[in-house]
């Protein structure tokens, strides 16, 4: 049967088979929007082309794969911009990207460019400024985070601590992100030592320095 008179009804077939035959094009158009938390943006992927199948009327096979390339990889995209920029929709921070790019990288004349005009839409003054204030670097972890001992974090630490490095928590393993908040006392665990934290996770004390090791490795890459 050629491509042509391929024609596809959606209600007669099994949905499952549908989804699962676009499985290695979620799971590679994840890895390229971020390989760090490609499983999180796949899962989002999934459930948007299950959702979405519905409205699909029926058309030629390359119909579908172009439907179901727009619908996963503008999940996954929203899904990104929520997780590393809170507070930040998808458009704003492609207009963001776009307009630092004409810049050459300079924040100061991206965000006048936000606001002028010139690109694919206008964003108003005080969107640009928290675009910016959201999406600008950070500065980064401090270097002896896992050379020593952390001290007990002060209330002001502790919110900065979180509000920085809480969407990079959720691109490591379950293990490596418990070890790192059992660490230095984030989220709802308080700090706790490796003995603590391997009873914990059922895991060897002596393997919890390793673990942490690797998770803030990954971190500091990420970052």
């Amino acid at each position: 049967m050629t491509d042509p008179e391929f024609l596809l009804i959606l209600s007669a077939m099994e949905t499952v088979a549908v989804l699962e035959s676009f499985e290695p094009l979620i799971k590679s158009r994840a890895q390229r929007i971020d390989r760090y938390s490609a499983e999180d943006l796949a899962q989002e992927g999934r459930e948007a082309l299950w959702l979405a199948l519905g409205r699909f009327g029926g058309g030629t096979r390359a119909e579908l794969v172009t439907f179901a390339e727009r619908t996963v990889t503008g999940a996954m995209q929203d899904a990104y911009s929520a997780l590393r920029f809170p507070g930040v929709n998808v458009d704003e921070f492609k207009l963001w990207r776009s307009a630092l790019k004409r810049a050459d990288g300079d924040p100061d004349q991206a965000e006048q460019l936000m606001c002028s005009g010139e690109l694919k839409w206008r964003a108003k003054p005080e969107t640009a400024k928290a675009v910016r204030s959201a999406v600008s670097p950070a500065e980064p972890l401090p270097e002896d985070l896992s050379t020593r001992a952390p001290a007990e974090p002060s209330e002001a630490v502790r919110k900065r601590t979180e509000g920085r490095v809480a969407w990079m928590l959720l691109t490591l393993g379950e293990q490596q992100r418990a070890v790192l908040e059992m660490t230095f006392g984030l989220g709802k665990f308080g700090r706790m030592t490796d003995s603590e934290i391997g009873e914990a996770l059922g895991i060897p004390a002596t393997r919890v320095p390793s673990v942490r090791s690797k998770a803030l490795a990954r971190l500091r890459e990420r970052w």
